[in-house]
């Protein structure tokens, strides 16, 4: 069935194409500079990028700690595993040096 839908959308987009010299180049020519413009977006607006950046960070940091929390739940209710609600890597914001293992004195 993949195929058939595949092949269904490429029949589709051959057919759409121009069939003229003239035509083509001009296709040729407008795809060749949205791409570049594509391209070329940051440099053109440095600041809107950055801030840009910044939001994308924001957003990425809830999305690990979306995963994270739905991996922790989907591990207790499936596995019955206790969520690893301290990390190690979080450690290292709080000054705090992570456990190895049982402490021996010697």
């Amino acid at each position: 069935m993949f195929l058939i839908r595949t092949a269904f959308w490429v029949a589709l987009i051959v057919l759409l194409l121009p069939s003229d010299k003239e035509r083509q180049a001009q296709l040729y020519k407008t795809a060749t500079e949205a791409v570049h413009r594509a391209a070329t977006f940051c440099e053109r607006n440095a600041s809107l990028c950055e801030q840009g950046s910044k939001h994308w960070a924001v957003f990425r940091t809830k999305l690990e700690f979306g995963a994270r929390m739905v991996f922790d739940m989907a591990s207790e209710r499936l596995l019955g595993v206790q969520p690893a609600m301290h990390r190690p890597d979080e450690d290292k914001s709080s000054g705090q040096q992570p456990r190895r293992g049982p402490a021996t004195g010697a």
